[in-house]
């Protein structure tokens, strides 16, 4: 490791080839060899957010049809792509720190830059659980209408 690296502590845009990258076991040193953790880390904290956003996408317009239709089945899947779309958010997020944390065991930060999470991640950290509670919404709303739905079915056949 007799070479010395220029770290760049300025922020740069990434092409989408450039996103899928190996990352190596010494950052910078193509001959250490692939770092094959990092690498599927990186690669799920940049393809789970939109993973996500296509199951909450299938889930607004299963919930169209619900209303649509007046069925309550369409409700129930609704509220589990939410919560498939949570998990797929807390799985980036996760991701994400945990290649952090391997990259900083790796590299230590320069002298002039600070470490710290920015607005995105707390965005990230907040959507989860706002995911999870739309889930949970769906799949009661369409249990205690179902409850309802068989009571007045009964009422009306009575």
């Amino acid at each position: 490791m007799g070479e010395s690296f220029d770290m760049v502590t300025h922020c740069t845009g990434f092409t989408l080839n450039e996103q899928f990258m190996e990352k190596f076991v010494d950052p910078g040193n193509h001959n250490s060899g692939i770092d094959l953790l990092r690498t599927y880390l990186w690669r799920c904290q940049f393809l789970l957010p939109f993973v996500s956003l296509g199951l909450m996408c299938f889930g607004a317009l299963i919930g169209l049809c619900a209303c649509i239709c007046r069925s309550l089945y369409p409700t129930i899947a609704t509220g589990i792509l939410h919560l498939l779309a949570g998990l797929c958010t807390l799985g980036s997020v996760s991701c994400y720190i945990a290649g952090i944390e391997l990259l900083h065991q790796k590299l230590e930060l320069p002298k002039n830059v600070s470490g710290e999470f920015g607005w995105s991640f707390c965005l990230a950290c907040v959507s989860a659980p706002l995911q999870f509670m739309a889930s949970a919404l769906f799949i009661w709303a369409a249990h205690t209408n179902r409850k309802e739905y068989t009571l007045m079915k009964a009422y009306r056949v009575a």
